[in-house]
């Protein structure tokens, strides 16, 4: 009975585990088994395996987070033996992977040494190359949307310069999206650094049409907190700055990273049975198989979300 591998890497994302039912769901009726991977590529170096069915996973699929749970390992490809021999005993030659870049990179490594994986963009930063969506963006931009509504209520009743921090990594699609979402006064994002007098003359400018200024920084862009404390000071505002950092992570997944987890997993379920390996991206709104070797790092070059 061909057997499939499920594994979650990275950071955790909302939406990983409806991606897992999906693939059970749509494994089971062709007669395969599927294990989960506990702890992300660290529990594939130890064979930490466990069975896996629809009906079980099925309550997990309106939580956030990931069941299996989730590791970061930067050295897995030294380690490649180990995991080679476990997958080797435990009778497993496809897998599929959940995460962001470095997770889709581990995905590669293991199609280079011969198995069949298929990759699947499951990062709340949504800086997966040449993807258009990535698992777990949608939730996370909506629950930023409305920290920085709710940001603008005490703005509007007492007036300050308010700044709103997102998660992002080195880039700033998701601050991007939240604050043009939400109509926000400044964006301040990695890719885009501001100089300091520009940004003086945009928050001046919204303060003398509304009294206050609203800005979305990402975690990623270089000096944030000396910025805000020194744009404070020259416009003569008290400054307010919320960092919500990992909770923008959690949450139960939105309808369309749910829509979206279940789509990329069906569609990965039918390349791997066909022994197609490769990274399933969004692209014009459809999956589409691209070859790990044309991964890029990020997204190049940095637009509009």
């Amino acid at each position: 009975m061909p057997k499939l591998a499920i594994l979650t890497s990275g950071g955790d994302a909302p939406g990983m585990n409806m991606a897992v039912w999906a693939a059970c769901n749509a494994l089971e009726p062709r007669g395969w088994s599927c294990v989960g991977v506990r702890e992300g590529f660290a529990g594939l170096l130890v064979g930490n395996f466990v069975g896996l069915n629809a009906a079980s996973i099925l309550p997990y699929t309106r939580l956030g987070g990931t069941f299996l749970g989730t590791s970061r390992d930067p050295g897995f490809r030294a380690k490649l033996p180990e995991a080679l021999r476990a997958l080797q005993a435990a009778d497993i030659n496809h897998l599929m992977v959940l995460g962001g870049n470095g997770s889709l990179q581990g995905a590669r490594t293991l199609a280079q040494a011969g198995l069949c994986v298929v990759g699947l963009p499951a990062t709340i930063d949504n800086d997966v190359a040449a993807s258009e969506e990535s698992i777990g963006f949608d939730t996370a931009l909506n629950l930023g949307l409305l920290l920085l509504d709710q940001f603008r209520d005490t703005a509007e009743s007492l007036p300050r310069l308010c700044a709103l921090e997102t998660l992002g990594g080195s880039t700033g699609f998701l601050a991007r999206a939240v604050g043009q979402a939400g109509g926000a006064d400044a964006l301040l994002l990695p890719e885009e650094p501001l100089p300091l007098e520009r940004l003086l003359e945009i928050t001046q400018t919204a303060v003398a049409r509304h009294r206050f200024a609203l800005i979305v920084a990402s975690e990623g862009y270089p000096g944030l907190e000396a910025t805000l404390e020194a744009l404070s000071e020259r416009v003569g505002l008290r400054l307010r700055f919320a960092r919500p950092s990992h909770t923008l992570r959690g949450g139960r997944p939105s309808a369309r990273d749910r829509l979206l987890a279940r789509v990329l997993a069906e569609a990965g379920v039918e390349h791997l049975a066909n022994h197609r390996s490769g990274a399933l991206l969004i692209q014009q709104g459809q999956p589409v198989l691209v070859p790990f070797e044309q991964l890029e790092p990020y997204k190049t070059p940095f637009g509009q979300v």
